[in-house]
């Protein structure tokens, strides 16, 4: 183009600036078959693959779903080296990198550094302020989640099915920790973030909800922590579904053959079932309109494969992929309350007017269709809207969805799956959604709820 050639460079000849004093980066000569990217420490390869896996533009989220995973370089960028914010981030990051691109010594050097993150944050629990309690939480977070990428890492075979669940009572024990240190902010006066607060709450509740955990009394009240409105009131609705999760589990399992005794108990839990569900149905019709979603049809062209021909086959447009998020985890909740209601009223089959009950549980699986079917184009809708920018022109649920898309998705999808009741087409399709889901974040408890299932709702 008619410039000056650059000289070649050589060891004596480098370009200025890369070398900097106290720079983490360091040149490799040009003999070396090593990419120039791939020379960074592993360290430094774990940190961007991370920031990369929470990093979503805020057109494609929206403000709803929110997740506590984009909090963490903020607070970890003010920890000091040795925090347990900085050890944690590292031990997940490395877990992470380690199980999606099969870095072996990024997995070995993840277990050694949890160790030392979760004594650092045994020691942090000790001087706790208002200026190292968030990190604290979000430490405890990150280990939750390096428990469930590294789920089956120290394990030469698979888990025996009452092993599994034992793990997973372990992987929350960090969440639990950290909905813990939510009470002491408050009790302390510590300044709040209230996002951060909101996230993280939800994300124990999901998870105490799987669980069928009872309600803390100090994590009931939405208003306390930040929510308002529409949020507010699907926020009392989410309480009561765990506080019946919680009242039924017990006599799940047995309920097909309750004993008399339970009978008053039974069906009192069918009324309640019954009356929460109508509460939830009503939820929708107070949306505002940037709330709600369309549905549009396309007719599809007739096929000389039957199989292949779907005519009519709707699709859910939204605001946000956040806005599918709240609706996705709305449907989660309300086919818990039909598979709970429809238990209930099976078991009362023997006792009391078989049609009315017959009547009343083909109401439930009617819901239950419904919902899985709506579940099913509200994850395509979020599959289909990740940034063109990323490569991700995703189709199916065999496309790997986005890590930050992916974390909205994987709570409806476990909850979806592990319905008896959810017709085999559709909880088929599910499932596969759910691996992809798994996948992306390198989510090995939720391979196992997708190949042999760990809840019953």
């Amino acid at each position: 183009m008619g410039l000056q050639r650059r000289p070649p460079k050589t060891s004596g000849n480098q370009p200025p600036g890369l070398m900097s004093s106290g720079s983490t980066f360091s040149l490799i000569s040009n003999n070396s078959r090593i990419q120039p990217a791939l020379s960074l420490p592993l360290e430094m390869h774990a940190l961007y693959y991370f920031a990369d896996s929470v990093s979503t533009e805020r057109h494609i989220l929206g403000n709803g779903g929110p997740e506590y995973s984009p909090h963490v370089l903020r607070h970890w960028e003010l920890a000091k080296p040795d925090s347990c914010l900085r050890l944690a981030l590292e031990a997940y990051s490395h877990a992470l990198i380690g199980r999606k691109r099969d870095v072996r010594p990024a997995l070995c050097l993840s277990q050694r550094v949890y160790a030392k993150a979760v004594e650092e944050i045994q020691n942090a629990m000790s001087t706790i302020s208002s200026d190292t309690i968030y990190q604290v939480i979000l430490a405890m977070m990150l280990m939750g989640g390096y428990e469930n990428i590294m789920y089956f890492a120290r394990e030469t075979a698979p888990l025996p099915p009452d092993a599994v669940g034992s793990r997973f009572w372990e992987s929350v024990c960090h969440e639990k920790g950290a909905a813990s240190l939510l009470s002491a902010r408050r009790e302390r006066g510590f300044a709040a973030d209230t996002e951060l607060d909101k996230a993280i709450r939800q994300k124990c509740l999901r998870i105490i909800i799987l669980r069928g955990g009872a309600m803390p009394a100090w994590l009931e009240d939405g208003s306390d922590w930040g929510e308002e409105g529409h949020e507010l009131e699907l926020d009392s609705l989410i309480i009561r579904v765990l506080t019946l999760r919680h009242k039924s589990i017990s006599f799940l399992r047995d309920m097909d053959n309750a004993d008399p005794e339970i009978v008053n108990e039974v069906k009192s839990i069918a009324m309640e079932a019954y009356a929460l569900d109508y509460d939830l149905a009503s939820w929708p019709l107070g949306l505002a309109q940037d709330w709600r979603f369309q549905i549009s049809r396309t007719r599809s062209q007739p096929s000389l494969n039957a199989v292949d021909f779907r005519a009519n086959t709707p699709s859910h447009t939204y605001s946000s992929v956040g806005h599918a998020a709240i609706w996705n985890r709305y449907r989660a909740l309300r086919l818990i309350t039909n598979s709970i209601q429809k238990r209930a009223f099976f078991a009362l089959k023997s006792l009391s007017d078989g049609s009315i009950v017959d009547a009343n549980m083909q109401r439930c699986q009617v819901n239950i269709n419904n919902l899985a079917v709506d579940l099913r184009y509200g994850v395509e809708f979020s599959l289909t809207s990740q940034a063109p920018a990323r490569g991700a022109k995703a189709t199916t649920f065999l496309d790997e969805p986005h890590p930050s898309i992916a974390a909205l998705l994987a709570w409806p999808l476990t909850v979806a799956v592990s319905v008896d009741a959810v017709e085999p087409p559709e909880k088929t399709w599910l499932k596969g959604a759910l691996k992809a889901v798994a996948r992306s974040l390198g989510h090995t408890l939720l391979e196992s709820v997708s190949d042999h299932g760990e809840f019953k709702f």
